[in-house]
């Protein structure tokens, strides 16, 4: 059994996830890739469909190539060379009509974090359940409410508020919730952006929460700490005692 399949079943049952956590590490140049995963071969069309899938079941090994995504790999530091790539998202996200001009659009993808570019060798995408190794970080897929409770979990020894920061909806798959939290080492939440829904065809309701690895013990059993307060809420939504 997965040292993970325990904690990933009780945040599910917890909080009714209709997907399962993913657990997320990027390999570099001098990391060796896990020898007991092929590596996959399915052309996706985004990091963030790589999210979807990892959290239906799939444990996905990509390289650069089959991620779809030029931006999300260029942040994700699997892109040797990025200028171009940054580039054109900058004339797309303008150009579909998302910014008013091409200077809100450059402000907004370069002002993402990336990761170093080309120390990425490869990125393990995989439910939390099949991990044997901590992953670097775990990401939530999850309707505003269950990303509610995530987020009391998070601050429930420190309370205070909270910092969220977005990438203004370019790159919130990979550089909100995965670039951040590694580099930082901080959770954060991401609405996304038109680009990461189109192309990972989630919920319209769903958004993504991204904590470092180090994050997920204290996050699982502070979930169980507000099992209280999760049963009062459902007991009002379903209308006994409101």
């Amino acid at each position: 059994m997965s040292p993970y399949q325990a904690v990933s079943q009780d945040l599910v049952k917890s909080l009714e996830l209709k997907y399962e956590p993913v657990g997320v590490t990027l390999f570099r140049e001098t990391d060796a890739l896990p020898g007991d995963i092929p590596r996959t071969r399915e052309k996706l069309k985004s990091y963030c469909q790589a999210l979807v899938w990892a959290g239906e079941g799939r444990t996905l090994l990509l390289k650069a190539e089959e991620m779809g995504c030029k931006l999300g790999t260029s942040v994700l530091g699997l892109e040797p060379e990025t200028e171009a790539f940054i580039d054109d998202g900058v004339l797309e996200k303008y150009g579909v009509g998302l910014f008013a001009t091409e200077e809100a659009s450059a402000a907004t993808i370069r002002g993402s974090r990336y990761l170093e570019a080309g120390k990425t060798r490869a990125a393990l995408i995989a439910p939390l359940s099949a991990l044997k190794e901590p992953p670097q970080v775990v990401v939530f897929t999850a309707n505003s409410e269950q990303v509610m409770w995530l987020l009391y979990a998070v601050n429930y020894e420190k309370g205070g508020c909270l910092d969220l920061p977005q990438s203004g909806g370019a790159l919130g798959g990979c550089s909100d919730i995965t670039a951040l939290p590694l580099l930082t080492g901080v959770p954060n939440v991401t609405f996304l952006g038109l680009g990461c829904r189109l192309k990972s065809a989630i919920d319209s309701c769903h958004l993504m929460m991204g904590v470092p690895g180090s994050a997920l013990a204290g996050i699982h059993a502070h979930i169980l700490d507000l099992a209280k307060p999760i049963a009062m809420l459902k007991k009002a939504q379903a209308g006994v005692g409101a």
